[in-house]
């Protein structure tokens, strides 16, 4: 049995409801294998309801409702080929839709293919229907790619539909930080810390982002903060002690 209650959703900034993945198109699924396989799935046995839907599909070769549901499962399975493989059967049948490009874009920057997946979720952007948190996604593809202007520039547009989004303004603080842009990457960082002040990410890279910008005092504070809130935080006892003794 593989259970959906596995940890997987911690790796990575996502918003994902199982309850929307399972059901996105479930309502033109209909009959006993289905149901069964729908039981399976809340049950949390994603492999046994990838056997009925696979079998299914055997039956059913175009139908694009089985495949998106087998891109899902597969996904939260963390089977990214098998996932990706079930999404690229879906858009050639059906190219534009924004939700399986979204999948698929998620699901290729899962597998680090980063420049297609920054090309899948700026297809979708240019097509005016989508979340604004493919912004985030482009963001992380051209981070991952080296490209901190696009990526900040991304992260901007995500800011813009929520100012106080944590994951917004961290990654911009990430972005602006490795470009060397040490004082606005403070300003988002500290922006995020006024909604959340016990995010021991943002306060670590607080610490480094004033030990750059030769803020030791600073640095200091905030990595004592992080070791407080995580006393199993190896690097920020390494920064801590290193500021310390010189």
């Amino acid at each position: 049995m593989y259970s959906v209650n596995r940890n997987i959703f911690q790796f990575h900034p996502e918003i994902i409801s199982k309850t929307h993945i399972f059901y996105t198109m479930s309502h033109e699924i209909t009959g006993k294998p289905f149901e069964s396989a729908f039981d399976k799935m809340l049950e949390g046995n994603l492999q046994e309801a990838a056997v009925i839907f696979e079998e299914k599909l055997k039956e059913q070769p175009d139908n694009i409702h089985i495949m998106l549901e087998l891109g899902n499962i597969y996904y939260i399975m963390c089977e990214m080929s098998k996932s990706i493989a079930n999404y690229e059967k879906v858009l050639r049948l059906k190219p534009e839709s924004p939700y399986v490009l979204y999948r698929m874009g998620v699901a290729l920057y899962r597998s680090t293919h980063f420049s297609k997946a920054a090309n899948i979720f700026s297809k979708i952007v240019d097509s005016g229907k989508y979340l604004p948190m493919t912004y985030l996604w482009l963001g992380l593809c051209y981070y991952h790619l080296g490209q901190e202007g696009k990526s900040i520039s991304a992260y901007r547009k995500l800011i813009e539909y929520g100012p106080e989004t944590i994951m917004g303004n961290y990654y911009m603080g990430i972005a602006l930080k490795a470009s060397g842009n040490y004082k606005e990457a403070i300003a988002f960082f500290e922006r995020l810390l006024n909604h959340t002040d016990k995010h021991v990410s943002a306060l670590y890279h607080l610490g480094r982002t004033y030990m750059k910008d030769h803020n030791y005092e600073k640095a200091k504070d905030y990595f004592k903060m992080v070791v407080q809130l995580d006393k199993e935080n190896k690097n920020a006892e390494f920064m801590l002690d290193y500021l310390i003794d010189t």
